[in-house]
């Protein structure tokens, strides 16, 4: 019975002990912030509203300056100007490509109207000197009734020509796209610009292109030479690749002129330039270090090769 007074007498005198303020550390604690959940004395529980209050007001006044700067008109993004000049490249390409398929089409039509003219001539000479000379027949009749037929027919049919669309030309006009996955994250080594679709197309060795020109495997021992479809004259550009398998070296990875034929062992000319599993760079068909064996690339790694023709 005197064990448990004891313990109750205890616990009472534990509660009434005062909490002191967390700001002076010597009046009483009288006031508890909900948010913080720290004890105030009255005059220093005024002044952390108070700064709650200034805190309050500073959000307040960087909310306006935020809805200020988006109201505003955004200033021109520099990929605008590069997709301007793309689009001025090609409408120049396709203005200079439907002026030759013009020029050539009127060159067709007027050889086919200059060779209708050098036959009705003929028939005209023909018919002339035997109406003069009376000297005709059934059969002559039937050969020029035929005759004008047939180059009534020919006069009358348009010309039967294919337009034919080559993928493969200098001329061609290659689709851009915004590359989304990266709007949210910040701006690499790599820098940023348009990524084009890309595809494998033409090679050198044994080599099996598939998947629609996404996917190529060098099936022998030897060294190949695969290039993409696109050209690049001007902007920024990014291509992306996957090593799906790496058997022998590293691949070179770099860009070579259009211009030059595709050889096994072109990487020497001048207008070469690329990797070599990162630490091996080729310039100007130059060789810039020394190739290890130690290779950095590895199977399922993903490279992006950035070609940037403002500044070469």
């Amino acid at each position: 019975m005197h064990f448990n007074l004891l313990k109750q007498t205890m616990a009472s005198s534990s509660s009434n002990i005062k909490q002191c303020c967390v700001k002076c550390d010597k009046g009483g604690g009288i006031a508890i912030c909900s948010g913080c959940h720290q004890q105030f004395c009255i005059k220093h529980f005024i002044e952390h509203r108070q700064e709650l209050t200034l805190e309050m007001d500073q959000i307040g006044q960087q909310h306006d300056l935020f809805r200020r700067d988006l109201s505003n008109e955004l200033p021109r993004h520099p990929l605008l100007t590069t997709i301007d000049m793309w689009e001025q490249e090609s409408i120049t390409k396709i203005q200079v490509t439907a002026e030759l398929a013009r020029a050539d089409l009127q060159q067709l039509l007027d050889r086919t109207k200059t060779e209708m003219n050098i036959s009705i001539d003929k028939l005209t000479t023909e018919l002339q000197s035997s109406q003069e000379l009376d000297d005709y027949t059934e059969i002559d009749l039937a050969k020029w009734k035929n005759k004008l037929i047939e180059l009534r027919i020919l006069f009358d049919t348009p010309v039967t020509k294919d337009i034919l669309i080559n993928n493969h030309s200098e001329s061609s006009i290659h689709l851009i796209k915004i590359n989304t996955s990266s709007t949210n994250q910040p701006p690499s080594s790599l820098g940023h610009g348009l990524q084009l679709s890309e595809r494998f197309d033409r090679f050198y060795g044994s080599v099996i292109i598939s998947e629609k020109g996404r996917r190529a495997r060098n099936m022998g021992d030897n060294y190949s030479r695969i290039c993409c479809t696109n050209q690049y004259s001007s902007g920024i550009h990014q291509i992306r690749f996957r090593v799906d398998e790496q058997i022998n070296s590293c691949p070179l990875l770099g860009i070579i002129s259009s211009l030059e034929e595709l050889h096994l062992r072109k990487i020497t000319l001048p207008s070469v330039n690329g990797w070599s599993d990162l630490d091996y760079a080729i310039t100007n068909g130059k060789s810039q270090g020394t190739l290890v064996l130690n290779r950095t690339i590895q199977t399922g790694d993903e490279i992006i090769l950035v070609i940037d023709c403002d500044h070469r």
